[in-house]
């Protein structure tokens, strides 16, 4: 896949570090995108000191290998940080939570880990407590939220190119309802029936009404895999765009998405950690790695352009399953017609 001119800002990564970049270098076909410089941002998550590092700085693409897929059927957006600016402070929500379990008497022996799953383990009290710590902090977060800066127009293009849109996000259903009306507004969409991300998967929804837990959170990779169940495709077939490598990137990768986008504004990475351990093997590290990094989302509607106009002008529309026998659709503009793809390589 060649990327367009205008696609030179992305950054392409093996990594999740804070860097400053100048500006990428391009060969004459345009296929090549690499950092000449980089340094880590001291002010980063400690965690990025278990993500995969970029040694070789000269690191270019081959016009064979896939940042995104070829013909995408949907983009899964994490909320917080992606398609609202970073205002929840984690930082504080660790500490808070961590004081409600140490003064808990079940949470007082127990091992510090995640802290939207620790209070399920504690008392009644202890739930109670951790409850008004999540309110509070996430109205605070809510009566600040602020949009991404190119979020409008990037939802505006991928719902116009006729792409799926939905979020996955730890934050509630509520929350993410307030997103959209803001989202709704920016993009001059009046009508309270239109829904503008569809599905909306957040830490209290439910697979099914009568299920009696709520699907797994990030990075657990359900969240993904039942959106795409609704959307009636593969995760091979979808973007999913966070700006966490341990949450974000890794549900993408464990679900098997065919591209997993950390948006680092800025070029650097902010604080999410939830408080959960990261591992450091190397399946680990992979887990946590992007196949695209960029500074903002003006710049993933740039990349994602250049894939549409790549699949248009290659005629291919989409690849579908009749029965057992894999077809592929193509258009020429003024027709279309199926092909069984017997025999065929390389379609």
């Amino acid at each position: 896949m060649f990327l367009s001119p205008a696609a030179a800002v992305l950054l392409l990564l093996p990594t999740a570090l804070c860097f400053t970049s100048s500006p990428t270098s391009r060969n004459s076909v345009g296929n090549t995108v690499g950092l000449d410089n980089y340094s880590v941002n001291e002010n980063a998550s400690s965690t990025s000191s278990l993500i995969p590092e970029l040694n070789d700085a000269s690191r270019s693409i081959s016009s064979n290998e896939q940042l995104l897929p070829s013909s995408p059927f949907g983009v899964i957006f994490d909320m917080d940080g992606t398609l609202i600016k970073h205002s929840i402070n984690f930082a504080e929500m660790r500490q808070r939570i961590y004081e409600v379990v140490d003064a808990d008497p079940i949470g007082k022996d127990l091992e510090k880990d995640c802290v939207l799953e620790m209070p399920q383990r504690l008392t009644e009290e202890g739930q109670r407590k951790c409850h008004e710590v999540f309110v509070d902090i996430e109205q605070r977060a809510v009566d600040n939220m602020q949009l991404q800066d190119g979020g409008a127009e990037l939802v505006q293009f991928l719902i116009e190119s006729g792409l799926k849109t939905a979020v996955l996000t730890r934050n509630m259903e509520k929350n993410v309802a307030h997103m959209m009306e803001l989202y709704k507004n920016e993009m001059s969409i009046n009508d309270d029936d239109v829904t503008i991300f569809e599905p909306i998967v957040a830490r209290n929804t439910k697979a099914n009404p009568d299920d009696d837990e709520p699907l797994k959170s990030k990075p657990n990779p359900d969240g993904i895999l039942h959106i795409c169940k609704l959307w009636g495709c593969e995760p091979s077939e979808v973007i999913f765009v966070g700006d966490s490598a341990n949450d974000d990137m890794s549900a993408a990768n464990r679900a098997g998405c065919g591209g997993a986008v950390l948006l680092q504004p800025g070029g650097c990475q902010l604080d999410t950690d939830s408080g959960y351990a990261v591992g450091d093997t190397e399946a680990e590290i992979m887990e946590r790695t992007p196949s695209l990094c960029v500074e903002s989302l003006s710049d993933l509607k740039l990349c994602i352009e250049s894939v549409l106009d790549e699949q248009e002008k290659n005629g291919i529309v989409q690849s579908e399953v009749s029965g057992e026998e894999d077809s592929y659709v193509y258009s020429s503009g003024s027709f279309s017609v199926t092909i069984p793809s017997i025999g065929v390589k390389g379609v």
